[in-house]
């Protein structure tokens, strides 16, 4: 098989390989440090990222580099832009997040719609008699001017619309339609605790709780996909070693056919004795002998 391996096509393919795996080998290292870092961003303080103005463009996406960091946002409040969005569950309690439009003032001097995450109070205390969250019981929020801190976040899926002033998701999509535009695309969960509130918990998306071992998982892959390669290069050679070595079997036994002495055309082999069709001596003998008279 050594000689198979050392042969010029097989060592060409052995380098195409080998090259192969080392691409593999540097993406599974490019995943490792992805999952690495996400790692210790999470467990390191957030960014400082300023005013929410400077950060976010108006229908613009908020990054995951954008995602977590500290914002903040100087408005004022409008007590008639409010919702609930109940069925979250904090701190070992059922809860419900209390979301209210802080209207902006831009450079050009429009106006612009940013949903803030104002804090958090227990589903019981926004319940009315009939059993479901009421708006009216939520914190009114603070009037004139102010500055609200937090952390800037991506808006949440939609899934169910709001109704009643109720909803299940921060969704911005939802909330233009309540409220109107132009909204920010992200909203502010605020960290400072709001009269009547409870500030808002860090945020924990399927994405950031599960981006370290996705990625974990794609180097994984790579590493597999990198062996793939060698062990395919290794099949290939063995498969060109056993086909040689059925060729020289099928050599040999050709040879040995040959060598093989065979009667020599138009006689008659000789017939063993005993055998159907093989002449008795003691017939060959009366066959020779008159009759008697």
């Amino acid at each position: 098989m050594l000689r198979a391996a050392l042969r010029p096509r097989s060592l060409g393919m052995l380098a195409l390989m080998v090259a192969a795996t080392v691409v593999c080998g540097m993406l599974a290292g490019w995943q490792w440090d992805r999952a690495h870092r996400a790692i210790t961003e999470r467990t390191s303080a957030p960014a400082e990222l300023g005013d929410v103005r400077d950060v976010l463009e108006i229908g613009g996406v908020v990054t995951n580099d954008d995602s977590g960091g500290i914002v903040t946002a100087t408005g004022t409040y409008d007590a008639s832009q409010q919702i609930l969005v109940g069925g979250r569950h904090i701190d070992g309690t059922d809860a419900a997040i209390v979301v209210t439009a802080l209207h902006l003032t831009l450079a050009d001097g429009s106006e612009a719609l940013l949903p803030v995450a104002r804090g958090w109070v227990a589903a019981a205390d926004v319940t009315g008699a009939d059993g479901e969250l009421d708006p009216a019981l939520a914190p009114a929020p603070p009037s004139g001017e102010v500055t609200a801190t937090g952390r800037l976040e991506a808006s949440e899926a939609a899934t169910d619309g709001v109704e009643g002033g109720i909803a299940s998701e921060i969704s911005t999509p939802l909330l233009v339609n309540e409220w109107g535009s132009p909204m920010y695309a992200g909203y502010v969960a605020q960290t400072s605790a709001a009269e009547g509130l409870q500030p808002m918990p860090e945020a924990e998306s399927a994405f950031s709780r599960g981006l370290d071992w996705q990625n974990i998982g794609y180097a994984a892959q790579w590493i597999v996909f990198g062996v793939f390669f060698l062990y395919l290069w290794w099949r290939t050679v063995r498969t060109h070693h056993l086909d040689e070595q059925e060729a020289q079997r099928e050599a040999l036994r050709a040879a040995l056919d040959e060598e093989t002495p065979r009667p020599a055309p138009g006689t008659d082999a000789p017939t063993p004795a005993g055998a159907p069709g093989a002449a008795h001596p003691q017939e060959d003998a009366d066959a020779g002998t008159p009759p008697a008279r």
